[in-house]
């Protein structure tokens, strides 16, 4: 087994690659900078200027160009972070091996190394530690083991951080002149920079630092968005390879289906050809046998007449004449000549079908349908399709299926010429919807696409669908498939309905025992799918699995940490994976960790900033900031994630930014706060600053009315689920 290479060779052959020039692959020489930040030998880049027909500088690898100084190439800024890898090389090579290694610091020859001083950059011996340690110059100097400097050795290696000289005055540069962005030595303050505003470079560092470091604010953002990109192009890439392997399986699956259906068609055809044929020879030999039969008759009839003649007498000739000759003509009228031609023919034909043959020459052909995956009800859409092959000439057809309604809206479909058709549709209704494309009445394989139709907010507030006969509705949530999870709480049970409103199944465990429940109240899906019932009948937190398995249950009736009186409303943090339950009855907020562990409350009972009067519902927004709808206050308050008191919105009244007993409370993926006002029955929307916008609902059982609006969830499409609870019913609104 090959030596595993040890932390200094490691680190040595890191550095030594960035110390090679990409053109000439030799380590630098008078490395400079371009304006991409890449690094080249300055005569490398001489002969890249030489070599160019308008004697401009591109970058060898990104193609940026580099405007070049009226110096040229020199007048580059040298890249002086190279220099200092190549320190950190020399002393590398020093200390990938450690045992030849002698002190740099004494005058004893040979005396072994065992130390690295990182102001002196040099390799020291025990002695010269010591003295390091006793002289007072040198106690602030950083000492460590030479299996440290193994391990770490590019953050020891300190650069060499030397003055430059003036190039007119042949001083060290210690000022900075900040009009002219030059460094300068003393006597340039009196000629070129004399009324100049200008620093001592250790003074104005730090400041200059921090406007580089700041600067650098967007370049890391810009960079995050390419890593992103990045991910997102390796994403495309690979759902782009599994796309086309599902196609490929389509396709395969078709032309199997039809040579499958070609070979039974086949099979067919030679069953009726054997039989056809069997029946044609059967016939045959039947008339085969009459044929035989006739021509014995007329055989035996010339043989004995002939033999008479021939061996009788006379007499006995003419004795029988009458009677032969008689039967002779009876043998001659009864013969039918079409009994000698065959019944049977071969004019059998196969008759191929032409179109068949000609269809599928032209059968299938690939298409590219762009869909824009957003829309907005009301506003129009344009889609294409463009078909990959041009024998296909049949135009597509489109509609829009709403997943919630389940109803279709037709599309309009224009010809552009070369295989090209645009597809318009305005979508009527807010949520998610698929596009459905057929061509020749067929729907294209993989022509669900899947448009997130949104409603604008002041179009918001009509009734799309309704599912009824509940039993006192709570709480209302979304799972990541759009299933719709309600608390019944005047029957025990959490209900689980498909998006289109059809009941899947039931969280029914009702009871006192671990994973039972007893009038639920609040309910939300976590980051896994996971559903949290407020079991308010138990005083608990009951977490369920999407399948509706229990996992955990937290709580009981009690004022201690964790600990519940009549919990309500429930709500995941998206930012930190935390859960946020309001106990109304202890007038706060408790905090919960992922695993349902207690992390801490916050809130107290009264009027002022951060206290409640019967707190009910719980959201949290895009930040990760929390909003708590404060029943008796009439308003909503907003905190930290941590529970810190930020602002709040709201006070008692019917008016457009007041609110009354608001009882429930939701943000959606634009940070639009929806609050169910139990003492208006209607459901108003703010901004995340409190600024309002909407409201519809008023009291009343008809579609859009309400009679107590305790939970509400909304989807990413922007449509509204409502738990009605007077009602018993839950409202979808689009």
């Amino acid at each position: 087994m090959a030596e595993r290479p040890s932390a200094a060779q490691e680190a040595l052959s890191k550095v030594e690659d960035q110390l090679s020039c990409l053109v000439c692959l030799e380590p630098y020489t008078n490395p400079r900078l371009l304006s991409c930040f890449h690094v080249y030998c300055q005569h490398c880049l001489e002969d890249i200027v030489a070599h160019n027909r308008q004697g401009q500088l591109e970058c060898p690898k990104c193609r940026r160009p580099t405007p070049l100084p009226p110096t040229g190439v020199s007048g580059l800024q040298a890249a002086f972070n190279v220099h200092h890898l190549f320190d950190i090389q020399e002393t590398l090579k020093k200390v990938k091996e450690p045992q030849k290694l002698a002190c740099e610091k004494c005058s004893v020859t040979n005396r072994k190394a065992t130390s690295f001083c990182r102001q002196c950059t040099k390799f020291i011996c025990e002695k010269c530690t010591d003295m390091h340690k006793e002289w007072d110059e040198l106690k602030n100097h950083e000492i460590v083991s030479i299996q440290k400097v193994e391990g770490d050795l590019i953050r020891l290696v300190s650069p060499k951080k030397m003055s430059p000289r003036c190039p007119k005055h042949d001083e060290n540069m210690k000022l900075y002149c900040e009009p002219c962005g030059e460094l300068i030595c003393i006597h340039c303050t009196v000629q070129i920079h004399k009324d100049h505003k200008y620093y001592v470079i250790a003074d104005t560092f730090e400041s200059h630092k921090k406007e580089i470091l700041d600067s650098l604010g967007p370049v890391e953002k810009q960079l995050e968005a390419t890593d992103t990109a990045l991910v997102n192009l390796d994403e495309r890439h690979a759902e782009v390879v599994e796309h086309g392997g599902k196609l490929a399986t389509n396709i395969h699956s078709k032309f199997d289906e039809i040579h499958q259906a070609l070979y039974a068609r086949e099979g067919e055809l030679m069953a009726e050809l054997e039989g056809h044929t069997q029946q044609q020879l059967k016939s045959l030999s039947a008339q085969r046998e009459e044929v035989e039969i006739l021509q014995t008759q007329r055989s035996s009839c010339l043989h004995f007449v002939r033999e008479s003649i021939r061996t009788g007498s006379p007499g006995d000739v003419l004795k029988m004449k009458q009677g032969v000759v008689k039967q002779v003509r009876e043998l001659v009228d009864t013969f039918d000549p079409n009994t000698l031609e065959p019944r049977e023919t071969t004019n059998t034909c196969f008759v191929p079908s032409a179109q068949l043959v000609k269809d599928c020459k032209e059968f299938g052909a690939l298409c590219f349908v762009n869909i824009p995956q957003k829309a907005i009800a009301g506003q129009k859409i344009n889609a294409h399709c463009r078909f990959l092959s041009a024998k296909n000439s049949a135009p597509p057809e489109a509609e829009l299926v709403s997943k919630i309604t389940n109803k279709a809206e037709k599309c309009v479909v224009k010809e552009r010429g070369k295989g090209e058709y645009e597809i318009s549709y305005q979508p009527t209704l807010g949520g998610a919807s698929e596009l459905i494309v057929r061509v020749g009445g067929e729907e294209v394989v993989g022509s669900l696409f899947p448009v997130a139709v949104k409603t604008p907010i002041d179009k918001l507030g009509t009734v799309i669908k309704t599912i009824n006969d509940l039993k006192k509705t709570r709480g209302v949530a979304l799972n990541q498939a759009g299933e719709i999870i309600v608390a019944e709480w005047n029957a025990d049970i959490v209900s689980i309905f498909s998006p289109t409103g059809d009941e899947l199944r039931t969280l029914d465990t009702r009871g006192t025992a671990v994973g039972e429940m007893k009038e639920p109240r609040g309910v939300a899906v976590d980051g896994d799918d996971n559903i949290l019932v407020v079991d308010n009948g138990n005083h608990r937190l009951l977490k369920f699995s999407r399948g509706g398995d229990v996992i955990a249950a937290v709580g009981s009736h009690s004022d201690g940490l964790g600990q519940f009186n009549d919990p309500i409303g429930v709500c995941v943090n998206s930012v930190n994976g935390k859960v946020y339950v309001v106990d109304y009855g202890a007038y706060c907020v408790h905090i919960f960790n992922s695993d349902l562990t207690f992390s801490s409350k916050f809130g107290s009972k009264g009027s002022g900033n951060g206290q409640f009067n019967d707190p009910r519902d719980v959201a949290s927004d895009r930040s990760g900031c929390v909003y708590v709808a404060d029943f008796i206050n009439h308003q909503v308050q907003v905190f930290t994630a941590n529970g810190g008191y930020l602002r709040q919105f709201g006070k008692k009244g019917s008016g457009n930014e007041e609110l009354n007993y608001p009882v429930s409370i939701c943000v959606d993926s634009d940070d639009l706060v929806y609050v169910g006002e139990y003492g208006n029955d209607c459901v108003s929307v703010f901004t995340c600053e409190g600024v309002f916008l909407k409201s519809f609902g008023s009291f009343g059982s008809r579609p859009g009315q309400f009679n107590g609006p305790y939970g509400i969830a909304v989807d990413q499409c922007g449509v509204v689920y409502v738990s009605d609870h007077g009602n018993t019913r839950v409202q979808i609104f689009s």
